[in-house]
This record gives structure tokens, sequence and C-alpha cells, in this order.
């Protein structure tokens, strides 16, 4: 990361440096989690499934964050600077608040199938940050046992399986689709936007 940071401050001037890091963050985090999910599928070892749920988790909040904010720039920036200076505000709200204003941008009343892919897009986001948190918060993740021969696992360590980790892949695919599908509703209602490549912010498939 720090090599990429170096080659982009070569070759644009430092105003734009900031900007071309922003647009580059969730590549960045995307690869880190192809990276450890390979490692991890060679290895079976159980520190590269914990950064393979972290860097997920982390590239799909960095997804969201910066694709709303491009949206929010390229339709409101001008001529509705007030709403991009207000959303430039609030950057700080999680993802669940920025996810339910952004709809009311784009509608006077939002439609049940837009408001659909919103609540599709909450409630998976929630399940995998539901499991990176319990690592990146130092949950316990190990096994026990008692005198009385009971066993069991702590609720982390369960969570350590390739099963989950197709889940959570499913989870963020379901995400992502329903976020090409939000992007397919409001680019109608858009001026700006029309004018440039919508692909470059939709989700690719894990």
């Amino acid at each position: 990361m720090v090599n990429l940071s170096f080659n982009v401050s070569d070759i644009v001037g430092v105003s734009d440096h900031v900007k071309m890091e922003t647009e580059i963050d969730a590549v960045i985090y995307r690869r880190e989690f192809e990276q450890h999910e390979q490692e991890y599928l060679k290895t079976k070892v159980d520190s590269e499934l914990i950064m393979t749920f972290i860097c997920l988790q982390i590239y799909i909040e960095c997804f969201l964050h910066q694709n709303m904010r491009r949206i929010i720039d390229l339709e409101f920036k001008p001529p509705c600077d007030a709403v991009a200076t207000k959303w430039e505000q609030d950057e700080g709200r999680y993802v669940y608040a920025k996810m339910d204003e952004f709809g009311t941008l784009f509608f006077t009343l939002v439609p049940p199938s837009v408001q659909q892919c919103i609540t599709l897009i909450k409630d998976n986001f929630s399940n995998v940050t539901d499991i990176r948190n319990k690592f990146a918060h130092g949950h316990k993740i190990s096994t026990w046992s008692d005198s009385d021969g009971n066993i069991g696992t702590t609720p982390a360590k369960s969570l350590l399986t390739e099963v989950q980790l197709d889940q959570s892949k499913a989870d963020v695919n379901v995400l992502g689709l329903a976020w090409n599908e939000l992007l397919d509703a409001i680019l109608p209602q858009l001026q700006t936007l029309r004018c440039v490549v919508v692909d470059d912010l939709k989700f690719k498939n894990l």
C-alpha cells in the first residue's frame, strides 16, 4: 500500500493526491481480502481467515462510503452545494444512517423497491460487520473443556470456518446486487451521473 501511494504521488500533483487515494481505497482493501483468502485456502491457518473476514468488511464499508460520496459530489456539487456540504459535514456517520438518507436525496417518497434495496444493503452489511467486530474487538477465540467432560467453543471461534467465509461472501454479493439495483433506480433521477461510466460505481461479485 505504501509503495502504491508513492507511485501515485509521483504522477499527480499534491492537490490531487488525496482525491486519488480516496478513489483507490476500496480497490486496495478488496485486493487485501483476496490475498488473505487465497493464503487461507492454501494454508488453512486461522490467522489468515481472521484477516480475510476483517478485510472483507473493511472493503465493503469503504466501497459504500466511497461510492455514495462520489455520487453526491458528481450530482450536487455544483449546483446544489448545500447538499454536498451537509453530506461532507456528516461524513462520520455509520453506513446505516447514510444509506437511509441517501435514498431521500433522489426521491420525494422513496419507492418500496428502492427501500428494499436499502434494507438489503444494511442487513447484509450488518452480517459481515458483526463478524469483523468479534475479531477486531478482542473477543476470545478458543475452545474449552471442564472437569465434567463438557467441551465447547467461544462464539468467535465458531465463526472460523470455510463455510462461514462462503456465507459472508454470499452476503456481500447480495449486498452488491442490491447496491447495483439501487444505482439503476436512481440513475433516471440524475443529471451529471449519466455522463460518467456508471459501471465504475457498480459492485463486481466476489
